[in-house]
C-alpha cells in the first residue's frame, strides 16, 4: 500500500498593474493630489464600515455602506466611459448634499412635517462630515 501525496501550488502570473505600481513607487516625483493623511481613503471608509457592522451600529453601517456602494457604481460607470473615477471626498460631499436636501424636504413636508426623519438625515450628515478633511 503506497501513500500518495499531492501538493497544489498556485500559479503566479505577471500583471501589468504590478509593473506600473513598481515604477510609480520607485519614481523620484512627489505624489500629486491631496495629502493622504488628511483625505479619507477607500480603505479607511471600508475599515470604519466593518467596525460599525461588528459594533452593530446600524446608522453608521448604513451610511458608510451607501457611500461604498456609490463609489463602486461610479467606478464601474466611469471605467466603461473611459473617465477618471471620482474621489472618496467627492462622493462624501455628494452624500452630504443628498442628505441636506432630504432633511430640508422632511422639514417642509405638507401636510405634516417629519422632524424625526429630518433629524436622522442630519445625524447622517454629521457622520459624513467627520470623514472630510478638517478645514483650516
Amino acid at each position: 500500500m503506497a501513500l500518495r501525496v499531492t501538493l497544489s501550488v498556485p500559479r503566479v502570473r505577471a500583471s501589468t498593474s504590478l509593473v506600473f505600481q513598481q515604477v510609480r513607487l520607485n519614481s523620484n516625483r512627489a505624489p500629486s493630489g491631496p495629502n493622504p493623511h488628511d483625505a479619507p481613503t477607500l480603505e479607511a471608509v471600508k475599515q470604519q464600515w466593518k467596525k460599525a457592522r461588528f459594533a452593530k451600529d446600524a446608522d453608521t453601517a448604513t451610511v458608510l455602506g451607501g457611500i461604498l456602494t456609490d463609489l463602486q457604481y461610479a467606478q464601474k460607470t466611469k471605467a466603461q466611459a473611459n473617465q477618471k473615477p471620482p474621489s472618496v471626498i467627492k462622493m462624501i460631499q455628494k452624500g452630504i448634499k443628498k442628505r441636506t436636501d432630504a432633511a430640508r424636504a422632511f422639514r417642509n413636508a405638507k401636510p405634516e412635517p417629519r422632524p424625526d426623519l429630518a433629524e436622522k438625515e442630519e445625524r447622517q450628515i454629521e457622520l459624513l462630515r467627520s470623514f472630510l478633511p478638517k478645514e483650516e
